[in-house]
């Protein structure tokens, strides 16, 4: 026990626990740090190599998962679509609301820009409202705010 605590009191202050009448390690000695590393070092490879093979299998099981609910989900809409849908009703007809001080040709090119947008895109887009933009900033507040701001 004497031996293990004066080692140990070596070792932290620095003296070499060889004894002073040898001058080298033996064979053996050396021989046995040498495998004890090299083993150290291939347990500690093959540890990682079997976390990584475990964190891949993990992943593949959850993208699995989301690829099956996909494509689950995309069956479902074929079917949705394959099913006989109700005839359209006809389309309502609304009044948007209009802010006082707006000319009706102005409203007139905005519903005619919508009916265009609606057209191209295949969806019934509807005007509800016309109102007037109040602006933030003052003009030259915006263009102090694009002249400082802009990339080089």
């Amino acid at each position: 026990m004497n031996y293990i605590l004066n080692s140990a009191a070596q070792v932290l202050s620095g003296k070499s626990t060889i004894p002073p009448d040898q001058d080298h390690l033996g064979a053996g000695t050396v021989a046995s740090v040498v495998i004890t590393g090299i083993v150290v070092v291939f347990i500690a490879l093959i540890l990682l190599i079997l976390l990584v093979t475990i964190y891949g299998s993990i992943f593949k099981v959850i993208n699995n998962r989301k690829a099956k609910k996909a494509e689950d989900a995309k069956k479902a809409d074929e079917k949705a679509k394959t099913v006989e849908t109700k005839p359209q009703q006809e389309a309502k007809v609304t009044i948007p609301v209009v802010e006082d001080g707006i000319e009706e040709e102005t409203v007139a090119v905005i519903m005619a820009a919508i009916s265009a947008m609606s057209s191209a895109s295949g969806k019934n887009l509807v005007l509800k409202s016309v109102k007037t933009a109040k602006p933030q900033r003052s003009a030259w507040s915006a263009a102090g705010i694009i002249e400082n701001t802009r990339p080089f």
